[in-house]
């Protein structure tokens, strides 16, 4: 695993030489940073990416040429995210084990620049092998995320393009804030939760430590992975919202993991809805990719089908609730979370 002081310190080297280059100079020297980092610490995740930006490419020259109404062209893409199955099947065989590094979030970020791709009516060479390079290796979302279109940023680094906003002394406080959560806060909770057992009265107390130990390194690592895209005039989405003032399963997925929660819901919800599939067999469906995409095994797929099945059969909450019902519907979203996390995480281990 990349550290988070190793993704800083990374990050800040590459900052003076950034001074003397231009946006997409930028742009292009963050993403051989990244690649280079991954090629020292985790070579077989820098290989991997590699490969699935090649990928991308082919399918996007192919698929150009066919009309934009072609099923091919639209849903032939989606061969792109069985790349998330590799490191499980490989991790699955006898004395095998694969480090793979930020690959998951990898084949998101390469299969929306290949969709994106094929929706923009003139493209170069340059601009596609640009713009797939930094989806798959732009060295502040290499490590989880956000998961974002390399188009997006490529279309950043044009000429007169807008600077990413925020003070330079706000954006190394949000990083060091970053770096507090994912290298101490998160560390510390798991060491407490680590000496607790499941018994009837340290259970739920075990299953806060591990889900705040979980929330406390994300939320570093997107922080970091914010902070630093800004730093050289990138804007990469908010990952957290303050989640914890979700009032139900909606308002929460508003707020927690949002770029992958979007994702979910633009290409996989609605592609299906719009196939003539139920918007709650859809949603269902989203949030079993969505778990399994984290990883194939039992804990996953129950998380996918209970997240699922609350977005789509739980009561939205009311706008004008009082006080009471609010905290009371945050405690219950809260707690689903929870326990959901942890039946993904630490059950079905054998």
């Amino acid at each position: 695993m990349i550290s988070p002081l190793t993704q800083i310190a990374v990050i800040l080297a590459m900052l003076p030489i950034t001074n003397f280059l231009s946006r997409r100079g930028r742009l292009v020297l963050m993403s051989a940073a990244g690649a280079a980092l991954l090629l020292v610490v985790a070579p077989a995740s820098a290989w991997m990416i590699l490969l699935m930006c090649l990928e991308g490419l082919v399918l996007e020259a192919v698929l150009r040429k066919r009309p934009k109404s072609s099923l091919l062209r639209q849903y032939l893409p989606y061969l792109l995210l069985l790349n998330m199955f590799y490191t499980d099947i490989i991790n699955g065989l006898d004395s095998v084990e694969l480090a793979s590094i930020g690959v998951a979030f990898a084949v998101i970020r390469v299969f929306m620049t290949t969709k994106q791709l094929l929706g923009l009516p003139n493209t170069t060479w340059t601009s596609r092998i640009g713009s797939l390079a930094v989806g798959g290796f732009f060295l502040p979302v290499i490590v989880i995320g956000p998961v974002l279109s390399g188009t997006t940023l490529w279309s950043q680094a044009k000429p007169g393009g807008k600077e990413a906003e925020g003070t330079t002394e706000w954006l190394y406080r949000k990083m060091f804030s970053g770096w507090i959560l994912a290298a101490l806060a998160a560390p510390g909770i798991a060491q407490l939760a680590g000496g607790a057992s499941l018994d009837r009265w340290t259970a739920p107390l075990v299953m806060i430590a591990l889900f705040l130990n979980l929330f406390a390194s994300f939320w570093g690592l997107s922080l970091i992975a914010e902070s630093g895209a800004a730093l050289v005039g990138f804007t990469v989405p908010q990952n957290f919202n303050k989640p914890w003032l979700a009032t139900d399963i909606r308002d929460f997925w508003n707020r927690w993991h949002i770029s992958m929660a979007k994702f979910v819901m633009q290409y996989v919800f609605l592609p299906l809805n719009l196939r003539g599939v139920q918007p709650k067999i859809a949603t269902i469906s989203a949030f079993i990719f969505m778990g399994l995409w984290h990883e194939v095994k039992i804990g996953y797929l129950i998380w996918g089908i209970a997240h699922g099945v609350l977005m789509a059969f739980m009561p939205k909450a009311a706008p004008d609730a009082n006080r009471v019902r609010r905290l009371g519907g945050r405690a219950l979203t809260l707690s689903s979370v929870v326990i959901l996390s942890y039946v993904a995480n630490y059950t079905f281990k054998g």
